[in-house]
């Protein structure tokens, strides 16, 4: 089970170091922590894998995608940390107009335009391919779908694929690390190639730190 101490010390830790950058302007400082706590909002009743064995808080990895672009990639543009932070949103099906139209309004419509494109029948098709090795084709399409997005799309599927790496480091699941590793040596690192070269050499680390 995950304790809900060190829950609360790694959000408030990561939400900290997200703000940092930005201390300079306040209009980014309200535009982070309106997505920072429409996420928590969100996110409050999920709970996803973490290395494949044990549970956490949806809301972790989204702080951490965030933090992979904002504190190792350097990339320190509000809109993405907004989009890193809601990227997942669509996970939750029930999802109301008044949460799309509230953040068109009050976060941007570049936010909202990012975010959709991690709809529920893409993240579908993403979670088909990658949880149940169901076939070649369905992460082809995907691919090509991102290759055909915007950059802010492009680095925030990276930093979680990244992440999803990451968390496998200490697994158990043998037969999901290499699955993991083949997707990722096929289709994500010439993505990351073609994107962000320090998105690249990390995603080259972290494979190889897996075993």
């Amino acid at each position: 089970m995950y304790n809900i101490d060190n829950k609360n010390n790694f959000i408030k830790g990561a939400f900290t170091k997200l703000l940092k950058p930005f201390e300079e302007s306040i209009k980014d400082i309200e535009k982070i922590t309106k997505s920072f706590g429409l996420a928590i909002k969100i996110h409050s009743d999920i709970i996803r894998k973490y290395q494949s064995d044990v549970t956490e808080p949806q809301i972790n990895h989204s702080l951490r995608v965030a933090l992979i672009l904002s504190e190792e990639i350097k990339m320190n543009e509000s809109d993405l940390v907004c989009s890193a932070l809601l990227h997942d949103i669509f996970n939750k099906p029930d999802l109301s107009q008044e949460i799309k139209d509230h953040i068109k309004i009050e976060i941007g419509e570049k936010v909202y335009k990012t975010i959709s494109f991690f709809n529920k029948k893409t993240k579908k098709n993403n979670n088909k391919s990658s949880s149940n090795g169901a076939g070649a084709e369905a992460i082809e399409i995907q691919i090509s779908k991102i290759k055909k997005a915007d950059i802010y799309v492009k680095c925030i599927i990276l930093a979680e694929r990244l992440d999803d790496i990451r968390s496998l480091k200490n697994s158990r699941r043998k037969d999901k690390i290499a699955r993991f590793k083949e997707e990722t040596q096929k289709y994500f690192l010439p993505l990351a190639e073609q994107t962000n070269e320090k998105i690249l050499l990390k995603l080259i680390i972290a494979l190889y730190e897996l075993k």
